[in-house]
């Protein structure tokens, strides 16, 4: 695509343009691979447990997911606000997502091989993908093949932009006017600031060399920029930070380091030899795009190997910069899974949300044993410790239904609309639990008020029962977390025990009526506490089954 003879004004026009139409290729593109492999990118950060290497391995393989080091980023301080990643394993992920983000850059270098004619095809081919298929996975690759030849008319478009603005001297001059290091290294980290993408700026830094545009009059200048360029992009976890707790900060402090001190690193020895650029890198690779990208890669992967031995003291660094505050810490379900930094990307935020409701069946279970022992024990003391444990379910139900309402609200996959169905009923029945719980107090008040006494068989027979629904919620959390539908045939085996012991229980009390030996005012109270602790195993039954929805 040829331009010549564009004024100054149509030139920058064409840049916003081109610029434009490549974000919105890299935005449809990020969405589109997430969609595609939205449980493999939870598997990916439930991993991140795991070593160092590892969490440098997932950072950077998500950030080549979602196109954005800046999201992962912002996604790691969620999960460190959240209390389900630790601040040595974020400081992993954050350097992998450094490396990952290079992924762009490299894409962009391969607009160097003219490859217009074939993005415009892969647009072609990727629209009647989604035009004549119904099937929703084949329609969301039709997006992705389409957006990677939206990515390619962009590029294009920016190319003919910059043949614009070498035609014009004056551009040409200021460009090459500005020689001072750390000026340059100010003007990459301002502009990634504004844009708030890292791999934006580098895109249109490539692109320049491309047409001949030199930045900073030549020598080591575009490099000063790219190290700009890096610190620049960490305004954006930045910016997230703001009302996140200590540790969350402090990731957001670790990925600023990151970059800082790499760049202070290599600031010497860019500054000191002159001649990096033009001697070493045009020697190797003899174009100007595959030097500033091999720079661009080599930048990242070098400071994560410089850092990777020293993470722990790095980490201890952020402690002492933002030392801990004077609130008292809570665990991840209490500080709450449902961060709005994840809705960056839902398949995540989907993912958290399946904690979040294990986290509140377990409170709603805690209830429900604290009622039971209440009941066992006659003391209406616990009474309140049940109000309360029911009251925390209500209220995270209900935030548990917004974050659901406002996360299927994105666009995504059929796998996610389903796991966001099947968390709305799960959601239901852990209520139903709570509520359960406060039947069971009320019994219990009852019992006490009317001087209602049982004996020591009913009440092992009561406990035993319990015990079986306490088994019976452990499986299902395991089913419900990790999806795992074989240890359903278990869940069944243990619902029929329930239920047969809720059978046998009621007929020992019939006989025990017809003996003489229970008195008829204790019979409605003890049918009634059976047949609510017997239908929360139905309950936890329906959630465990759930599972099979989304097969």
């Amino acid at each position: 695509m040829e331009f010549s003879g564009l004024t100054g004004s149509m030139s920058v026009m064409l840049l916003l343009i081109g610029l434009g139409v490549f974000l919105l290729g890299f935005k449809f593109l990020g969405d589109s691979i997430e969609k595609l492999s939205a449980s493999k990118l939870r598997a990916l950060f439930n991993k991140a447990a795991g070593n160092r290497f590892a969490g440098v391995g997932i950072g950077a393989l998500a950030t080549a997911i979602v196109q954005s080091s800046s999201v992962t980023t912002v996604m790691v301080v969620g999960f460190v606000n959240a209390g389900v990643m630790t601040l040595m394993q974020a400081a992993a992920v954050i350097m992998g997502a450094n490396i990952g983000t290079t992924i762009t850059g490299w894409l962009v270098w391969l607009n160097q091989f003219n490859v217009m004619t074939y993005a415009m095809l892969l647009t072609l081919v990727g629209l009647v993908m989604t035009m004549i298929s119904k099937n929703n996975s084949i329609n969301t690759a039709g997006t992705l093949v389409a957006s990677l030849g939206l990515v390619f008319v962009g590029l294009e478009i920016m190319s003919g932009s910059m043949a614009g603005f070498a035609e014009q001297e004056s551009v040409v001059h200021a460009l090459q006017a500005v020689k001072n290091p750390l000026l340059l290294l100010l003007i990459g980290t301002g502009i990634t600031a504004v844009v708030q993408s890292s791999s934006a700026v580098t895109s249109v830094l490539i692109v320049m060399a491309q047409e001949g545009l030199v930045v900073g009059g030549g020598g080591n200048g575009i490099l000063f920029v790219i190290m700009g360029t890096n610190i620049g992009t960490c305004i954006t976890a930045v910016l997230s930070s703001f009302g996140a707790n200590t540790n969350a900060k402090r990731a957001c402090l670790y990925h600023l380091l990151f970059n800082v001190i790499g760049t202070l690193i290599f600031l010497p020895f860019v500054w000191g030899f002159d001649g990096i650029y033009e001697d070493v890198l045009m020697r190797w690779f003899r174009q100007p795009s595959t030097c500033i990208t091999f720079f661009h890669t080599s930048f990242n992967v070098i400071c994560t190997l410089i850092y990777l031995p020293f993470v722990k003291y790095l980490v201890r660094l952020t402690e002492l910069v933002i030392p801990d505050g004077k609130r008292h810490k809570k665990n991840a379900g209490e500080e709450g899974f449902m961060d709005k930094r994840l809705m960056l990307t839902p398949s995540l935020a989907i993912g958290q949300l399946v904690k979040q409701t294990v986290y509140t069946a377990e409170i709603a279970m805690q209830g429900l044993n604290t009622a039971v022992k209440s009941f066992v024990e006659r003391d209406g003391g616990m009474a309140q410790e049940v109000k309360k444990d029911v009251a925390k379910v209500n209220d995270l139900s209900k935030q548990i239904t917004d974050y659901l309402l406002e996360v299927s609200a994105k666009d995504i996959s059929l796998s996610d609309e389903k796991l966001v169905s099947k968390l709305h009923n799960d959601n239901i029945d852990i209520v139903r639990i709570a509520d359960i719980s406060d039947n069971i107090s009320g019994y219990t008040m009852k019992s006490i008020e009317k001087t209602i006494m049982f004996s020591e068989t009913v009440k092992r027979d009561i406990l035993r029962l319990m015990d079986l629904l306490n088994v019976q919620h452990r499986l299902v959390a395991h089913i419900v977390s990790e999806n795992d539908i074989e240890k359903l045939s278990e869940s069944d085996r243990i619902e029929r025990e329930i239920d047969g012991t809720k059978k046998r229980l009621l007929e020992e009390h019939m006989q025990r009526m017809v003996r003489g030996e229970c008195f008829a005012e204790n019979n409605s109270l003890f049918v009634s506490l059976i047949s609510n602790m017997e239908r929360v195993g139905d309950h936890l039954s329906i959630m465990a089954h759930s599972v099979e929805e989304l097969v």
